[in-house]
């Protein structure tokens, strides 16, 4: 580990050889894994595969994208928490306006409740795709395993992000498996990027390049990002700040970049295996029979347990991100993580229930897309005050945001509040 640290630091011996400097240093690895579970859980899933179903390989340049563009903004949060040793939440409470503040905390509590709806929905159908357990009680089972993985970590951060990487590695290589059985024609991969276009300018191929943003870049990762790296970042000397940034940088892109190829490799099996095969593919349900049916009995396994491994992943995060949301926001910092996570699993089983009991639990993806419209909803509130807060030079000091990059992030946020507009306004109408 010195040596990348001395390797990304230019060549900085006395910092890379500093023992302290450099323990802490090595403390800004890890945090990237954390967030890179948001970019994997069910409601991806349902983007993607509704993508790659619907339109082969048409959309696989947005998936691309908008993980390019949620890099950008994870590198600028982590930017904003190395440059102050605060996170966010923090900022956001100190620095703007009272209303403002509480506007972003409500948006951040409901990205998070809808964060822990699409983990419970999505591990009670992987559930009932495996073992044929009602949904409900998918929804129960799913709820104690997120006690159960709370338990394993005892609020240990270490062991946190062991956990999440164990998982992550298993839906990592479960489609490295379902990628090797798709066995799809890579020169129509290809292609199919070439046809972006064609397929935005379809009404439904647009709604569901939003939705693959949506499931993305979510508001709450942004939270956690810049929580871990301010508590990492205290200790450091701030002749080691430049060196921290570099870390944590290259290691928000070893991470993203592996969720980015997830994504894509769900898209890929989606068309390969999917798309035109006489089956209206228009659920996890469906896409898990047509797997079966194409790929084999064995592909339909391994595709139902990622997709469990996929949500449970996400329960570490939402509690830890809840965590320092309501820390810095100063409501119910007190509470312990069991506690925190116990609410929140009961308000959102609570709604997962009802919502199911409605629908006679016919329609649980409806669900997943709906936890993703939230998100998506609620994502302008915690981008909006980061680009604020990184573009004052009183704040940020010398790693102020300005010139290009200040008019690129303030251009990217600005058109996503634009579309996330157009999504309101196409679900109301």
């Amino acid at each position: 580990m010195t040596g990348f640290i001395y390797a990304i630091s230019g060549g900085n011996a006395a910092l890379a050889q500093d023992a302290r400097v450099s323990a802490n240093l090595r403390r800004m690895v890890g945090s990237g894994i954390l967030v890179a579970v948001g970019y994997i859980d069910p409601g991806n899933w349902a983007t993607d595969i509704a993508g790659g179903s619907g339109f082969g390989y048409g959309l696989l340049m947005v998936v691309i994208t908008s993980a390019f563009l949620a890099l950008g903004f994870q590198v600028l949060v982590s930017r904003l928490a190395l440059a102050t040793g605060q996170d966010l939440a923090t900022l956001t409470a100190r620095h703007l306006s009272p209303r403002l503040a509480k506007a972003a905390w409500l948006a951040g509590e409901a990205a998070i409740l809808a964060t822990a709806l699409a983990e419970l929905i999505g591990g009670a159908i992987a559930l009932r795709l495996l073992f044929n357990l009602p949904l409900i009680a998918g929804v129960a089972v799913t709820g104690i395993g997120t006690f159960a993985v709370l338990a394993m970590t005892r609020g240990n951060a270490d062991r946190h992000e062991r956990v999440i990487a164990l998982l992550l590695s298993v839906v990592a290589l479960s489609f490295v498996f379902l990628l090797f059985k798709a066995n799809p024609a890579w020169t129509e991969v290809a292609h199919g990027v070439t046809e972006t276009g064609k397929a935005l300018r379809d009404p439904q191929g647009f709604l569901i390049a939003l939705g693959i943003l949506g499931a993305t870049l979510m508001p709450h990762n942004l939270y956690l990002h810049s929580g871990t790296l301010a508590q990492r970042a205290q200790d450091l000397p701030p002749q080691a700040r430049d060196m921290a940034m570099r870390v944590a940088r290259n290691d928000t892109i070893v991470s993203l970049g592996v969720a980015m190829l997830i994504n894509a490799a769900i898209m890929i099996v989606a068309a390969a295996s999917l798309s035109g095969s006489g089956m209206v593919v228009s659920s996890l349900d469906d896409a898990h029979a047509v797997i079966g049916h194409t790929l084999g009995i064995g592909a339909a396994v391994v595709f139902a347990v990622a997709l469990y491994a996929a949500g449970q992943s996400s329960t570490i995060t939402g509690v830890l991100a809840g965590r320092i949301l309501s820390k810095g926001f100063q409501v119910g910092s007190n509470w312990s993580d069991r506690r925190r996570a116990l609410m929140t699993r009961v308000v959102a089983g609570a709604a997962a229930v009802g919502l199911l009991a409605f629908t006679g639990g016919k329609d649980p993806d409806g669900l997943l897309v709906l936890s993703q419209v939230i998100l998506s909803l609620a994502l302008p509130f915690a981008l909006g005050p980061l680009v604020v807060l990184a573009c004052r030079k009183p704040l940020m000091g010398a790693y102020v945001l300005r010139g290009a990059w200040a008019w690129a992030a303030i251009g990217a946020t600005v058109g996503i509040i634009v579309l996330d507009g157009y999504l309101l306004l196409d679900l109301v109408a």
